[in-house]
């Protein structure tokens, strides 16, 4: 396992914590780039790699809230154990599967940090940021998924016979 790119992919979701959240931020919705990253190698990488990653991620996530650190690499590190089974059991060829796993992996998380921090007003919080958030979220990663799948078929197609 080469360590090189998670560290890259560490310093991009420090870069996006520090500077791009803010940008990006849709009337208080934001991408959660940390799942989406971690979904990303669940589904391409090894489960100690998703693992391992989880961890450093949550780290790096909770920084901006301290005090829900051990509820982020709890939340982080058990989906990512779990869509890492889902994957072996499953056949994640088609897009629709990845994002239905992606979808159940962004709402656990997000429900588990937001009962984590407090359960006041859950019911307005899950509809005004956990599902739009989701929403987001879901948006980017079909991109990221769709441009991966067809860059792969484009190369294939490409490839002398």
């Amino acid at each position: 396992m080469k360590i090189i790119p998670y560290i890259l992919y560490l310093y991009l979701l420090a870069f996006f914590y520090s500077i791009l959240s803010e940008i990006i931020t849709i009337y208080g919705v934001t991408i959660d780039l940390t799942v989406l990253m971690i979904a990303l190698i669940v589904f391409y990488k090894s489960e100690e790699a998703a693992l391992w990653f989880s961890s450093a991620a949550a780290i790096i996530a909770a920084t901006q809230r301290p005090s829900s650190m051990p509820w982020e690499i709890i939340s982080l590190a058990g989906v990512a154990v779990i869509a890492n089974q889902l994957k072996l059991r499953m056949n994640l060829e088609s897009l629709v599967s990845r994002l239905i796993i992606l979808g159940g992996f962004l709402l656990i998380h997000n429900i588990a940090i937001t009962a984590s921090i407090s359960l006041d007003n859950f019911a307005f919080v899950f509809i005004r940021y956990i599902i739009p958030g989701t929403a987001y979220t879901l948006l980017v990663g079909w991109l990221i998924f769709f441009f991966s799948d067809n860059r792969s078929l484009l190369k294939s197609a490409n490839e002398p016979s």
